[in-house]
């Protein structure tokens, strides 16, 4: 073989190998969904139950091929439908979106009416232990009886047990030192209030299965920062609470960040 033909085989060569690591560019398909498509009553239903108002179906109406994409009161879901047991009376919002094979796609948000009370939904220990009861309130502070009342520690943990900071360390830090009022006075009403006189007021949300505890349009003393602290989800999870001592976490993988609370 001259040198010539070495030479175009050794170009042939270079060239199938340039081709075979060049990456392959792949397109998505078509959004073919629009916000205007996914409206309640030709995408979604919210149909009460026959025997309890209280209880709520959310029924996605497309195509199967769709992936339902549910924002409701109590969070997120996919299911084609959704039961949502919703105890206090109030205004309700829904929105419906839908994944498609180029993205995803929201549509307006939808509102439904609860005008009753169902006192059963929060029967559980939990909320009378958060909030003291139906018509009752329940009024919570730092742990300053402890060593550590904010901190860190192993996922599950019911006090700090790595960085550890006293009820000192929250002052010195200037953190927000004050109270925090859980109620089931017609609403799941939060209310805090600092030692400087502010007071923020919201609601909350209280996932009984998982131990959840959302704050609406509040946060906690001293609250997390969902956006940056590496934690899942924006909710706190309840790893301890008694009659007079409450743990909140919020965890990551195999770690959380530890707030401890007592009645006041």
């Amino acid at each position: 073989m001259n040198l010539k033909s070495r030479i175009h085989i050794l170009l042939a060569s270079v060239v199938v190998f340039l081709s075979a690591c060049t990456p392959k560019e792949y397109e998505l398909g078509t959004i073919d969904l629009a916000p205007g498509d996914l409206k309640l009553g030709t995408a979604f239903s919210i149909e009460a139950d026959a025997s309890n108002p209280n209880i709520i179906y959310l029924k996605s109406l497309l195509d199967p091929k769709y992936t339902p994409l549910w924002k409701h009161p109590q969070g997120r879901s996919q299911e084609p439908t959704v039961a949502l047991t919703i105890p206090f009376p109030g205004t309700y919002n829904v929105q419906l979106g839908a994944e498609t094979r180029g993205g995803i796609v929201y549509g307006e948000p939808a509102s439904f009416e609860i005008t009753t009370f169902f006192e059963e939904a929060v029967s559980d220990p939990l909320w009378t232990l958060l909030t003291g009861g139906v018509d009752n309130e329940k009024t919570w502070v730092w742990n300053d009886k402890i060593p550590a009342c904010f901190g860190n520690g192993g996922k599950g943990s019911i006090y700090p047990e790595w960085w550890q900071v006293s009820y000192e360390g929250v002052i010195s830090e200037a953190w927000d030192i004050g109270e925090m009022v859980f109620d089931l006075k017609g609403a799941p009403n939060f209310t805090k209030t600092l030692n400087t006189g502010v007071t923020t007021k919201g609601l909350f949300e209280l996932d009984v299965e998982n131990k959840r505890l959302t704050i609406l349009d509040a946060n906690i003393l001293h609250g997390a920062n969902y956006d940056d602290d590496g934690a899942e989800g924006k909710y706190y999870v309840i790893t301890n609470i008694t009659e007079t001592e409450m743990t909140l976490a919020r965890q990551g993988d195999g770690w959380q960040n530890t707030w401890v609370f007592r009645v006041k």
